[in-house]
């Protein structure tokens, strides 16, 4: 018997929705969006802190985004499913769980692209800006991070199509998303377990597919317009 072609990618596009809590591919692109955009603000001020001048500040920052990117994603998933609620005496919503774990992922990664960036901008680039009177952080603002968007963005895209492939690794505290759904139809359908497994495999392709056409179109442009 032919599965239900059209109510199965429904289901792997958007889960129980709406009559349950949105799950699926959907589910993916929300959560790697939202912590991509909230890492990067996080990474941004971890960066800054990394190569402070305030020698405590550099270090604490350092140590912590090198013990983030040394640990697989899925345990620190499980820190902040297991361990947080512990000390806050209550347990998170996993979807919270999910949103903070990648956050923390997500920031430290994004602290290294921009550091590497600001570590590629000269002195003189300091002096420069420092010479017209701005502040420190207006130099910052207006001067130096546009350089280093502009020299960083392809490391940003790259970043962003991987971190969608990271969160798979949420259906482990009992999300809906793609890779759940997949699960799921597997093992309560035996027969359909190829095909839910090759339709897992299809969308996450023509996502990160149209993700990099679509992010090397934008950053052609974004590469013209700095020139």
């Amino acid at each position: 018997m032919l599965p239900d072609i059209p109510s199965l990618i429904k289901m792997f596009l958007i889960g129980p929705f709406p009559k349950g809590p949105l799950g699926g591919l959907a589910i993916n692109i929300f959560l790697a969006v939202i912590t991509m955009a909230s890492g990067f603000i996080l990474g941004l001020f971890l960066a800054l802190g990394r190569i402070s001048k305030n020698i405590v500040i550099s270090r604490i920052v350092t140590c912590v985004i090198e013990i983030t990117r040394a640990l697989p994603l899925l345990l620190i998933v499980f820190w902040f499913y297991f361990f947080i609620p512990l000390l806050a005496g209550r347990p998170l919503p996993i979807l919270l769980s999910a949103y903070l774990s990648l956050t923390f992922y997500s920031a430290a990664n994004q602290a290294e692209i921009f550091r590497g960036g600001l570590m590629n901008i000269s002195k003189g680039q300091w002096q420069v800006a420092s010479s017209t009177g701005l502040s420190y952080y207006q130099c910052m603002i207006y001067i130096i991070l546009p350089q280093v968007l502009r020299m960083m963005l392809p490391s940003f895209v790259g970043f962003l199509i991987s971190l969608f492939k990271d969160t798979s690794v949420i259906y482990i505290i009992g999300i809906i998303d793609l890779t759940q759904i997949g699960i799921m139809l597997s093992q309560r359908e035996p027969d359909k377990l190829i095909f839910s497994y090759i339709l897992v495999a299809i969308l996450y392709f023509i996502f990160c597919f149209i993700l990099s056409f679509f992010a090397k179109r934008w950053e052609a442009k974004q590469l013209k317009w700095f020139k």
